[in-house]
């Protein structure tokens, strides 16, 4: 558990209404993530492994799932750990950056900036390295 509650288990962060959890299953393992009622939102993330689910999530994927409350059948394929969250649907139209989300297009570009504008501080200052 990382955020929120499921099956009776809560996380000890005040978060926002939303379910964000760390599993891990062995291979051949079938778990049936149930979202909390009103989560219509669902995403998951393979970080070792491969998950099976409506169409297979490998190792650095991130799915998002159609929007339902239904259940989602996951089964591994190998050892398998991924991130898995829900959410109910927010009333906010999203603009999709590079680094970032926000809930418009000029929201966006304050935002990307003020990223720039940091990471050349962090450059400057000596804290990051430049890539090569």
């Amino acid at each position: 558990m990382i955020l929120g509650a499921y099956e009776g288990a809560h996380s000890p962060i005040d978060a926002p209404p939303m379910t964000f959890l760390h599993v891990t299953l062995q291979d051949g393992q079938r778990w049936i993530y149930r979202p909390s009622p009103g989560h219509a939102v669902a995403w998951a993330a393979v970080y070792c492994g491969r998950l099976l689910a409506p169409s297979p999530i490998t190792t650095g994927e991130v799915a998002i799932f159609e929007q339902s409350e239904q259940p989602i059948d996951l089964v591994a394929e190998g050892e398998t750990r991924f991130v898995i969250g829900s959410a109910p649907p927010h009333g906010h139209d999203l603009v999709l950056g590079k680094y970032s989300v926000h809930t418009s297009p000029q929201a966006l570009l304050r935002g990307e900036a003020e990223i720039r504008r940091i990471g050349q501080r962090l450059l400057a200052d000596g804290t990051l390295q430049p890539r090569t």
